[in-house]
């Protein structure tokens, strides 16, 4: 198994959100107001007599997530701007449900002025149960257990004191079970399940024979040590089992690992894309801790300019606030301006065209500036301009204008 992807991302969302902040200076936005939106509503229908609590969650068109809530009384509606989305319906009973529905996914189309009508069968779920055992023979109490399928989906559950385990509500396919102690000291490779169908289900055996171990993963960039927090797997190249990790100062720890050599998932922070490759040197080792470390290289691009007034481009505007526009129109991110009218976005943004930036006045006053230049100010939107992974566009002045000169406190000096 690989590490996970957005498809695998998708199902374990309800879980831990990664989402993503794209920029360092600002979540994830819409450029569309509320009003610029369409309703997407429809029916949730139960092929068995249960009707469980349902999580709805939706992603965009490229499966990055947007927002979750819940889909009560046997219905769901929200709210979305036009364009494509991927709906997720999720099961909110415990894991260990053999009878739990598998999560169902659904694509909608949203167009203006359109409602959009879409009704949702649930999809029966199948299952994996057995019984853990660690090498000595004893029970493997509270054991985590993984079950993933060639689809790169993965659904996690718990085992009891006397080691046994039951995982439901999983999508048909062909899947293997990854586990390890809740002491992280006995690890095994995988138990293959094989197929499990809707309503059916496999038993399962498990032995972990193997003495586990830890590494420890120093992660670093061209300037030293990588900063920030963000989320990080490694793979075992042995097993294919993988362990997840929060990246803190440049140091990522795992525990409860199989010996041998892995891959490591880096899933990007700040200005740094995400990345993967080889931990080096990090070779595992049974009832060992081993040090391993990792370059991160792949960096963002960014976009810098300065807001200045119409009238007199040589001033600056400080307090500013600058917008910055993907070419469909969604925002990813808004800064302020500095004394010297100065901003600049960096973070997750790779090769593209059509972006833009708009300018205007802060959120609670229409004024900018100092001494004559104090003045009531509109807005301005830059011509598109293109953006390249691991550059800087630097866009230059954004000239931003007066309001007409009976807005103004002293039309003589603030009139356009």
């Amino acid at each position: 198994m690989l590490p996970p992807t957005r498809t695998r991302a998708a199902v374990v969302a309800v879980v831990a959100l990664l989402g993503s902040l794209l920029l360092a200076v600002a979540p994830v936005g819409s450029a569309q107001a509320a009003s610029n939106t369409e309703v997407v509503t429809g029916v949730l229908k139960f092929p068995q007599k249960d009707h469980p609590k349902v999580q709805l969650l939706w992603f965009d068109k490229s499966w990055n997530y947007l927002g979750k809530k819940a889909a009560g009384g046997g219905s769901y509606a929200l709210n979305l701007a036009p364009g494509t989305y991927h709906l997720q319906f999720v099961d909110q009973r415990p894991s260990y449900q053999i009878e739990k529905y598998a999560p169902t996914d659904v694509q909608v189309t949203v167009r203006a002025g359109d409602p959009t009508i879409r009704n949702v069968k649930m999809k029966p779920g199948g299952y994996v149960t057995g019984t853990i055992r660690t090498g000595d023979g004893k029970p493997a109490k509270n054991a985590r257990v993984v079950a993933a399928n060639r689809a790169e989906q993965s659904f996690e559950t718990t085992a009891n004191a006397k080691g046994q385990f039951a995982v439901g509500g999983l999508p048909q396919g062909k899947y293997s079970m990854f586990t390890w102690d809740k002491k992280r000291r006995w690890v095994g490779k995988s138990a293959y399940a094989g197929l499990i169908k809707p309503r059916k289900g496999q038993d399962v055996a498990i032995r972990l024979s193997k003495r586990a171990g830890a590494l420890r993963v120093l992660l670093y960039t061209s300037n030293g040590s990588l900063g920030g927090k963000t989320s990080v797997t490694v793979t075992s190249k042995a097993t294919g089992q993988w362990w997840t990790a929060t990246a803190k100062g440049g140091t990522a720890i795992f525990e409860g690992l199989y010996p041998g050599r892995y891959k490591l998932k880096f899933d990007g922070v700040g200005a740094w894309l995400p990345q993967t490759g080889t931990v080096v040197s990090g070779k595992v080792k049974s009832n060992q801790t081993d040090l391993g470390k990792f370059k991160v290289t792949k960096r963002g691009a960014s976009v810098s300019g300065t807001v200045v007034d119409a009238k007199d481009t040589t001033f600056p505007l400080e307090g500013a606030q600058v917008l910055l526009f993907n070419g469909a129109g969604t925002k990813l991110g808004t800064t302020i301006t500095d004394s010297g009218g100065r901003f600049s976005f960096t973070g997750q943004l790779t090769t593209q065209s059509g972006m833009t930036v708009v300018a205007q006045t802060g959120l609670y006053s229409p004024y900018l500036g100092k001494g004559t230049h104090y003045c009531k100010y509109g807005t301005a939107t830059t011509a598109p301009f293109a953006i390249t992974t691991s550059r800087e566009s630097a866009i230059g002045l954004v000239a931003l204008p007066h309001l007409p000169a009976d807005e103004q406190d002293d039309p003589a000096t603030c009139g356009p």
